[in-house]
């Protein structure tokens, strides 16, 4: 089983190419490879240096200007970390799986320096990896290329026959050592947060506060300030509640407790029409889920509920009915955004205009005044002729232009500001979106084939109870007709 940690290195990248290369750490360096560069550390620093500045064109030692004025340092190198379950490996098929993993992820044309420590209980991997690639191509870390890391991490420990970890659950608010220690049960915080999670369900406990003193109760030492910080009497250190994952925040804690064992009633979900029904479906066996805990196979947590909610709202704010709806009203706000951002080039255009008038308008009537011009001042005039078409008489016209600069400023400062409404809209309306497709199309499929089969057996149940009633209705109509005949 390996861990697959990511350090972006935005300075002193010597440092980090030093310490990875700590004799005492691998082995006499029998524990370290370097891919495109050397394992000698100067030179490694500078092979890599060299490629940074060639693509980046900034200095790889030190700070570059663009931060020294409030720019974004760019990442000098990245440092993944892969930590090993302690006594599963040795440190030669450790370095292996490292140099392995360190091909298949960055490729053959990316300078990697890859060492084995083996100073802690615990075997693992450093990998110094250069940001751009022998042909300039940038590697970005996200989301996305960390998930890839960690997966192509799983299938090569498991080709190894090391064990790997299911069922992932992992929060960014989380430390990863805390929770991957909570998966193996060998943390404090997980009976704390087994003790919260009883705790909530309680009837006595209606408040935060409330929590916090029967966690007193139970022996917690607890803080209830801005966060709530817990700490056990055995224990050197306090955590914030959030740190223990989704659904521990204050805010989310309350929300538990308001509503414990409290799901969107049917009666609820069926007031509402098209999409907005399917969602709210959704919406409602994720809250069976998560209160109730009969099958939560999917691992729902209270903050995906808390967004969901927040997606259903826009949904009715909006009135999206279909996919079609929601598709009108992303265009819509790009629309808007794309009218303001055309309205306000427009108006840049003439405060150039005016700033021009200002700049040059009074030149261009001293030179006007001139009798007998020079050819130096021919030539100057030649080029301000372009001021010719607004009839500027006298300093009196250019304050004039002066006067509509100042309004036309104001009107930039205002347009600004709608501009920066309609960004956020059409932001939030293009990620709404992009969210209900991903979930509906691929995250609660199986609620949603669940949902269909409970609405057929519904439908079924209905058909057959209205034909047993029909049924019945006949016998009683022939047992009707039989009475009257023998009388």
């Amino acid at each position: 089983m390996a861990i697959i940690k990511h350090i972006a290195i935005h300075r002193s990248p010597l440092k980090l190419i030093r310490y990875i290369l700590k004799v005492n750490k691998t082995d006499e360096m029998k524990l370290a490879t370097g891919l495109n560069c050397s394992t000698a550390p100067e030179s490694a620093y500078e092979e890599m240096g060299n490629t940074f500045e060639r693509f980046a064109k900034e200095r790889f030692s030190k700070k570059s200007q663009n931060a020294d004025v409030g720019g974004k340092e760019k990442i000098r190198l990245h440092h993944y970390i892969q930590s090993f379950k302690p006594n599963e490996i040795t440190p030669e098929q450790a370095h292996r799986i490292g140099v392995e993993w360190a091909e298949k992820v960055f490729g053959r044309d990316r300078q990697v320096l890859i060492t084995t420590h083996i100073d802690r209980q615990h075997i693992h991997n450093h990998f110094a990896v250069a940001a751009y690639d022998l042909n300039g191509k940038r590697w970005y870390d996200n989301k996305s290329t960390l998930g890839r890391c960690r997966d192509i991490s799983d299938k090569i420990c498991k080709n190894h026959g090391l064990s790997i970890i299911e069922n992932k659950e992992y929060h960014s608010n989380q430390k990863y050592s805390d929770w991957l220690a909570r998966q193996q049960n060998v943390s404090w915080k997980t009976r704390l947060c087994d003790d919260i999670d009883k705790l909530v369900l309680q009837e006595d406990i209606r408040s935060v506060a409330d929590l916090a003193e029967q966690l007193r109760q139970k022996g917690y030492i607890v803080t209830l300030k801005k966060y709530m910080s817990i700490k056990t009497p055995w224990s050197k250190k306090s955590v914030r509640s959030l740190r223990l994952g989704d659904g521990y925040g204050i805010e989310e804690l309350q929300y538990r407790i308001d509503n414990k064992n409290r799901e969107m009633s049917i009666a609820a979900v069926m007031k509402y029409e098209g999409v907005q029904r399917e969602y709210a479906l959704c919406l409602r066996e994720l809250q069976i889920m998560v209160y109730r805990k009969p099958d939560n196979s999917y691992r729902a947590t209270y903050g995906e509920l808390r967004r969901n909610a927040e997606l259903l709202t826009y949904l009715c704010d909006n009135k999206i009915q279909s996919v079609n709806d929601f598709e009108n009203v992303v265009n819509n706000a790009k629309d808007k955004s794309d009218r303001i951002k055309k309205s306000r080039d427009e108006l840049l255009r003439k405060i150039e205009e005016k700033e021009n008038i200002l700049n040059n308008g009074t030149r261009y009537l001293e030179l006007n005044k001139i009798k007998t011009p020079t050819y130096v001042q021919f030539e100057e005039l030649a080029k301000l002729n372009y001021l010719a078409k607004y009839n500027l008489r006298s300093e009196a016209d250019i304050k004039a232009h002066g006067q509509e600069l100042e309004r036309l400023r104001y009107e930039l400062s205002e347009i600004d500001k709608s501009l920066d409404i309609a960004e956020k809209e059409k932001a939030e309306a293009a990620g709404n979106y992009k969210t209900y497709l991903r979930q509906m199309q691929s995250d609660y499929d199986f609620i949603l084939e669940r949902q269909r089969r409970e609405q057929e057996e519904i439908k079924q149940a209905e058909q057959d109870l209205l034909l047993e009633q029909r049924a019945l209705q006949e016998l009683k109509q022939q047992a009707r007709t039989n009475q009257a005949y023998y009388r």
